[in-house]
């Protein structure tokens, strides 16, 4: 008997560790194993955990029709999921266990564990490649280091995506029998509006993204559906970027290689080969070990920031869309997160956890390099003096505050450019708060305090 063991890889199709599994010819079952308390300890939103159960019962009833019956076990935490995996195995007389490869440190050290306790009982292993475009470690210098720029990174990144990329792997064939519709395992309350549960729907957005979107001009304007909002599912892996590209190039042909929208996919692979190269960043522990490690920011900038009230609309607005719908839109995120570190001097990592306990798309990687980059204390980040001016952004990339109008609503009536910035007449009758900061006085500090740090 073969075990399929899933974790970030919710999906059927382009899923190696599930076709192997299949292609052997031997019955095939699967499991998934919850770990609540260690979402809890990683910080992740709940309901990330809630969209990740939502997309194990639609995993259930999908395998149901290949004939392959899906096994819910619970674990607290990845400590307990090695001897959750020998019994599950030892229950289905398992021979052979099959899965897809983990490569941040807490993962690492669950199935370094699960593979030891496996090879005792004399049970084969075989793991496979599936999340990023291609495995870290993959691209690096002549002299073997990990790139600490994104542009000459990039560059190497596509000669060697041009010489490997295949064909993603199609979804398997049933495997004898079709299995009776699979009852739901798990109880869901997942509430979050604008998300899409399920593989099928999933493939049907990034398609639609493809057909009808033009990202290089779209993606920066906040009020635009001109991104493809998949980050969610990359996260889980209901989709990966290996089937982005791949329909990518079905549309673009080889300039999709080049295409901006590639370009992000990259960036999450450099974010994930970084953390992979240097364990220590998924220890809340700065890329530049110069660093400042203290800053003097303090609780009520904080706290004014988390609810969406520094009397910045286009901050606010981002902070509140964060809150009602687990995802922000990424020109914004930027924006946000400067403003916390730059403007207000508070410690990056509070944001960065204020994100990830809130964020559907919760990618440790990709968010600790965002944030990083953005504080100015990670690899290739943006320099400390690029503060940006959230009132000129605003204008530039809401112009008519669309945006700004949907998430801070005490705002609507306003009109112009006045909306970017109300007077203070204007925030009293609108029931709207003054700057926690002045902006030019801010930005004078925090260009001091970085210079003297």
């Amino acid at each position: 008997m073969n075990l399929v063991w899933f974790r970030n890889d919710l999906r059927l199709a382009d899923n190696p560790a599930l076709s192997a599994a299949l292609k052997t010819g031997r019955p095939t079952r699967a499991v998934f194993v919850l770990t609540p308390e260690q979402h809890a300890l990683h910080g992740e939103a709940p309901q990330k955990f809630e969209f990740i159960k939502a997309h194990v019962n639609n995993l259930c009833q999908r395998l149901a029709k290949l004939g392959v019956v899906l096994s819910v076990r619970q674990a607290s935490v990845f400590a307990d999921v090695p001897a959750v995996i020998q019994a599950c195995c030892a229950e289905h007389q398992v021979t052979e266990l099959y899965y897809n490869e983990a490569y941040w440190v807490n993962e690492i050290d669950r199935d370094q564990k699960v593979n030891t306790v496996l090879s005792e009982a004399g049970i084969g292993v075989h793991t496979f490649h599936s999340e990023y475009l291609l495995p870290p470690g993959t691209v690096r210098k002549q002299d073997g280091g990990m790139y600490h720029v994104f542009t000459p990174y990039k560059n190497k990144f596509i000669e060697q995506l041009k010489e490997r990329h295949a064909q993603p792997l199609p979804v398997p064939a049933y495997q004898g029998q079709e299995l009776a519709a699979a009852e739901p395992p798990i109880d869901v309350d997942f509430n979050l509006p604008g998300w899409v549960i399920g593989e099928q729907s999933v493939h049907a957005q990034l398609k639609d993204f493809l057909a009808d979107h033009d990202y290089q001009q779209e993606r920066d304007y906040p009020a635009i559906d001109g991104t493809s909002r998949l980050s969610p599912y990359l996260a889980i892996g209901v989709i990966n970027a290996r089937l982005c590209l791949a329909h990518a190039l079905k549309k673009e042909g080889e300039q999709a290689f080049h295409g901006t929208w590639v370009s992000e996919l990259i960036w999450r692979d450099f974010y994930n080969d970084l953390m992979y190269e240097y364990p220590r960043l998924a220890k809340h522990q700065t890329f530049k070990q110069e660093a400042p490690q203290s800053w003097p920011g303090d609780g009520e900038l904080l706290a004014a920031w988390k609810a969406g009230k520094t009397g910045f609309p286009i901050i606010d607005a981002g902070m509140r869309q964060l809150t009602k719908t687990g995802w922000m839109h990424n020109r914004v995120r930027m924006l946000t997160a400067s403003f916390l570190s730059k403007l207000c001097l508070v410690d990056w990592h509070s944001g960065e956890a204020h994100f990830m306990a809130n964020l559907l798309d919760g990618d440790l990687a990709s968010n600790n390099g965002g944030w990083q980059w953005s504080s100015a204390t990670g690899c290739d980040a943006a320099p400390y003096f690029r503060i940006f001016n959230p009132t000129t952004q605003s204008e530039k990339f809401d112009p008519d505050g669309r945006y700004i109008r949907e998430f801070v609503p005490e705002l609507s009536e306003l009109q112009g450019k006045s909306i970017h910035n109300p007077d203070n007449g204007q925030r009293q009758q609108c029931g709207y708060p003054l700057p926690v900061i002045d902006y030019k006085a801010a930005r004078q500090q925090a260009l001091d305090w970085f210079k003297s740090h």
